[in-house]
C-alpha cells in the first residue's frame, strides 16, 4: 500500500480575506479566490471549482450558489449571482455575472462585458475621423491621401524597398512570432517557409 506523501498531495490554490468557502467545496489547483476590500466572495456548498479558475470580487458581493460547477481555466470578475446548479463551461470570462438556476453556459463564453454596454436608450454613433475637433473636408482627405501614396518610405518593414505609408498599415501583427514558431515545430519546413515568403 502506497504512503500519502503530504508535498506531492498538496493542493494548491489560493483563498483570500473577505472569501467565505462552505466545507464542502471542491477546489482543483491553481485556483485563486479573493476578494477586493469592501467586497465578498461566497461560495455555497456542493460547488466544483476547476483547475485554474480565477474568481475576483469587486463592487460588492460575489455569490456562487449550491452545486454550481465551474469549468477549467473560468474567470469570474465582480459583483453578482452564478446560480443554484449552473454550469459554466471551460475558459469562460463573466464579468459581473447574473446566472440563473440550472443555466449553462458553453465553454468559451464571454458573459457581462461592459466595454460593449451602451446606456439605456442610447444609438451608436458612427465615428468619424477628426482633426483638433474638426471635421476634414472631403477634399483635404484626398489629397492627404495622395501624399501618403506618393511619398516614399525609406525604412520598410519588409525589406523590400517598395512599402510606402500604406502597405505599413497592411501589417499582420503576430505573423513573424508564429512563423518563429512553426520553424522551431517543424525545422524540416524551413526550406518550404522561406520559399513561400520569397516575393
Amino acid at each position: 500500500m502506497r504512503q500519502q506523501d503530504d508535498v506531492s498531495d498538496a493542493i494548491a490554490y489560493y483563498v483570500g480575506d473577505a472569501v467565505v468557502v462552505s466545507s464542502d467545496v471542491v477546489i482543483a489547483s491553481g485556483s485563486v479566490l479573493e476578494a477586493v476590500p469592501g467586497s465578498r466572495l461566497v461560495v455555497g456548498p456542493g460547488v466544483c471549482i476547476g483547475a485554474g479558475v480565477v474568481i475576483q470580487a469587486y463592487g460588492g458581493e460575489l455569490k456562487i450558489e449550491a452545486g454550481t460547477n465551474l469549468g477549467r481555466g473560468v474567470l469570474l470578475l465582480g459583483a453578482g449571482v452564478v446560480g443554484t446548479r449552473a454550469c459554466i463551461g471551460a475558459e469562460s470570462t463573466l464579468i459581473n455575472p447574473n446566472v440563473q438556476a440550472d443555466q449553462v453556459i458553453a465553454a468559451r463564453s464571454l458573459v457581462g462585458d461592459m466595454s460593449r454596454a451602451l446606456a439605456a436608450g442610447a444609438t451608436p454613433t458612427p465615428k468619424s475621423p477628426s482633426q483638433n475637433g474638426k471635421t476634414p473636408h472631403p477634399a483635404d482627405a484626398v489629397a492627404n491621401a495622395d501624399t501618403l501614396l506618393d511619398s516614399p518610405d525609406v525604412d520598410s518593414p519588409n525589406g523590400n524597398g517598395q512599402a510606402g505609408s500604406l502597405a505599413s498599415m497592411n501589417s499582420v501583427y503576430g505573423r513573424d512570432q508564429v512563423l518563429q514558431l512553426v520553424q522551431i515545430l517543424f525545422p524540416h519546413r524551413n526550406a518550404v517557409m522561406s520559399d513561400s515568403n520569397s516575393p
